[in-house]
């Protein structure tokens, strides 16, 4: 991912980095290499041609480095430092790193999904995204998924007692989970007439309401698929079960506590969002 742009010669490593078009030198002859050309491994590019004497080698790679060599000699080194130039997505190498540019580089790229925006947007709370991506991929450790890991695994629903516990169940046909979805967005936008999974992610995911209604569409419901998670979760594990009408009360809160946070930013882009939950959910 990097390149190193030799001036001096004397911060850059002759056998370890990639200064030259042949790439890391090290790579290429071993560590033979060193005592066929004389010139040790902790040298430096300015150190090695100092140290260069021609002669002739048997190997065609010694004597393409030899070549190397020579060009800068004839080229001559200067007194500025040595620059570290990073690669970029169009495969030039150029000063300053980049994050973005070195993921794209690095990562397996694959298609877009229809659903990206209703789950990553500037606004959301990671850890709710998250989940939310988890549940998008269905790979959320469900009952139905466990089954296929331990066939003795209890794949009822732990919301219900009546159901296996599928993903889509989950979200949110289960009638706990139906009611705390109705109960969070109401009549935002007819989302509390819409509860299979299928017809949700659509939904959010082509939302073309405006800022603030898309922003409450997609928190809302990345809010619930936490808050539905987490009760399953704890239901599992022996805790108390709550009602719904207090994870509902609870979700609002975090509605508006989000909503409240970003009418602080800069620009006033979410000042009529608070008027939207008052007016949109009530």
């Amino acid at each position: 991912m990097t390149k190193m742009e030799v001036n001096s010669g004397a911060s850059t490593s002759f056998w370890y980095e990639n200064w030259s078009p042949l790439g890391q030198l090290i790579e290429l002859t071993g560590e033979r290499g060193s005592m066929d050309l004389g010139i040790p491994k902790t040298a430096t590019v300015e150190k090695a041609v100092q140290l260069y004497r021609a002669r002739g080698h048997r190997f065609h790679v010694l004597r393409l480095i030899c070549l190397e060599i020579t060009r800068l000699k004839s080229r001559g080194l200067n007194h500025l430092e040595d620059v570290c130039l990073w690669k970029r997505e169009n495969g030039e190498f150029k000063e300053g790193f980049f994050t973005s540019q070195t993921w794209n580089l690095i990562r397996c790229k694959s298609p877009t999904v229809f659903w990206s925006k209703g789950i990553w947007f500037t606004e959301a709370t990671p850890k709710f995204s998250f989940i939310a991506w988890l549940a998008a991929h269905n790979r959320l450790a469900t009952g139905d998924r466990m089954l296929r890991w331990n066939p003795q695994a209890i794949s009822t629903c732990w919301l219900c007692n009546t159901d296996i516990e599928t993903r889509d169940h989950l979200f949110f046909e289960c009638p706990y989970s139906k009611e705390v979805w109705n109960g969070t967005v109401r009549s935002l936008v007819g989302m509390g007439r819409v509860h299979q999974w299928g017809s949700v992610i659509r939904l959010i995911s082509n939302a073309n309401q405006g800022r603030s209604i898309n922003f409450l569409m997609r928190y809302c419901f990345q809010v619930v698929i936490y808050a539905i998670w987490h009760e399953r979760n704890i239901r599992r594990v022996g805790e108390r079960p709550q009602p719904a009408a207090c994870v509902i009360n609870r979700l609002d809160k975090i509605v508006r506590n989000r909503v409240t946070s970003l009418r602080k930013i800069v620009g006033g882009k979410y000042e009529t969002t608070m008027e939207n939950i008052v007016f949109v959910m009530f």
